[in-house]
């Protein structure tokens, strides 16, 4: 059995190809033709030409146009070697195209992407057609051309989806594979990011995106605010509180509001508390996440993200805001969550800095054991669970083709 994986959105689809690839399943990714600079495999690795004979593109834009000018019959001459797929983007709608069966849908957004339509706007009188033709092909492929659906089921919006397409039928929970941390990294942090993060009695990692400015009477309407100044305000906080403590907040140059981040932390007066990093590889970031203490994702999301499961990759404490209780997250998704430092107000993130000091030996620990969650429930451990699930599909498609 060969298995093709389609599309690499944050490189999920390579990290998922490394795994199966060590679990002896033949694994190649196809990625889009459009693929983020962000999104390419050598910024995840240190040893790329390990998996390049493995890496291909396939002949389409994941985008409606790419989808209109797409040659079927040379996507197919692309595919035709392979025996099971899994998908990213838009690849229901353009199984739909080739007439294939796309044999596990994984959708990468907080709904499931492009299913929802648009008002109709004059100014896009154009675009509109495209759209609504892109949207068309993805309902489609979903309802008719998709055996599985895998998410976690965490997500209001995503659960949603699903019950509006109806195909709740579909729906496996679990985790989409996005951290690979089988590599042993032989290569030194660059020593100009290391230096600022050493000798410190804590060290706070944060390099998800600056997105809150203009939107902090609409956060609980907003999707994806990562709540940053909630995260400076209670650091801020945290340094009053705990003047004698020698302590560095690792902020990345990412998002649309930096510029409104990097003016609060000059009002706060503690500029000399943080220290700002260009962004950089994956790969460089989990390197200097291993020097960190905690790794702070949103302070305002419904549930973690890339950024989270990058820290708890690499044994880390993570602070994010976590809609669900525990026990409502193990009614879901079948197993305990991870620990965190629960935080949506700037007092929170205070408090949980400060619990962190007084009892760094409690913290290590839990350090440890969310590593050990992580390697069994978001890596190889899942890595298992998702090889049993392709090839039991597999076996099923088998059983199908043979009748």
């Amino acid at each position: 059995m060969r298995v093709a994986l389609i599309g690499n959105m944050n490189n999920c689809f390579f990290s998922l190809m490394r795994y199966l690839r060590d679990l002896d399943v033949d694994t190649h990714l196809f990625m889009y033709q459009n693929e983020y600079q962000h999104f390419m495999p050598e910024n995840d690795t240190y040893q790329i030409d390990k998996y390049q004979d493995y890496i291909h593109y396939i002949s389409v834009e994941s985008s409606g146009k790419g989808l209109i000018l797409a040659n079927i019959e040379t996507i197919k001459k692309e595919l035709e070697e392979y025996d099971f797929f899994i998908g990213f983007g838009l690849a229901p709608a353009l199984f739909r195209k080739l007439n294939y069966q796309l044999d596990i849908f994984i959708p990468y957004s907080d709904h499931i992407e492009l299913t929802i339509n648009e008002k109709f706007q004059f100014k896009n009188i154009i675009k509109y057609p495209i759209r609504m033709y892109t949207i068309n092909k993805q309902i489609e492929g979903i309802k008719y051309n998709t055996t599985k659906i895998i998410a976690s089921g965490i997500m209001n919006m995503t659960k949603d989806s699903i019950s509006k397409l109806g195909v709740e039928d579909k729906l496996i929970k679990q985790y989409l594979m996005m951290i690979y941390n089988q590599e042993k990294i032989t290569v030194k942090p660059n020593p100009k990011y290391l230096a600022p993060m050493l000798n410190r009695d804590i060290v706070i990692f944060s390099h998800t995106r600056h997105y809150w400015k203009d939107l902090i009477e609409e956060y609980e309407k907003k999707e994806g605010v990562k709540g940053s100044d909630k995260l400076i305000i209670g650091y801020n906080e945290f340094i009053k509180a705990n003047k004698n403590i020698n302590s560095i907040l690792i902020l990345f140059e990412y998002g649309k509001d930096v510029d409104a981040s990097k003016e609060l932390i000059t009002q706060l007066g503690i500029d000399k508390y943080v220290q700002w990093f260009p962004m950089m590889p994956r790969k460089d970031i989990l390197n200097l996440i291993d020097y960190a203490d905690i790794v702070v994702d949103s302070v305002l999301g419904e549930f973690w993200g890339g950024v989270g499961f990058e820290g708890l990759s690499r044994g880390k404490i993570i602070m994010q805001n976590v809609l669900k209780s525990d026990d409502e997250y193990y009614q879901i998704i079948g197993h305990k969550p991870p620990f965190i430092m629960r935080s949506n107000r700037g007092k929170d993130v205070e408090k949980n800095f400060t619990k962190f000091i007084k009892n760094k030996t409690f913290y290590r620990e839990k350090s440890i054991e969310n590593r050990d969650w992580f390697n069994k429930y978001a890596g190889m451990g899942l890595a298992k669970e998702y090889k049993k699930i392709i090839e039991q599909l597999y076996q099923n498609k088998c059983t199908l083709e043979i009748k």
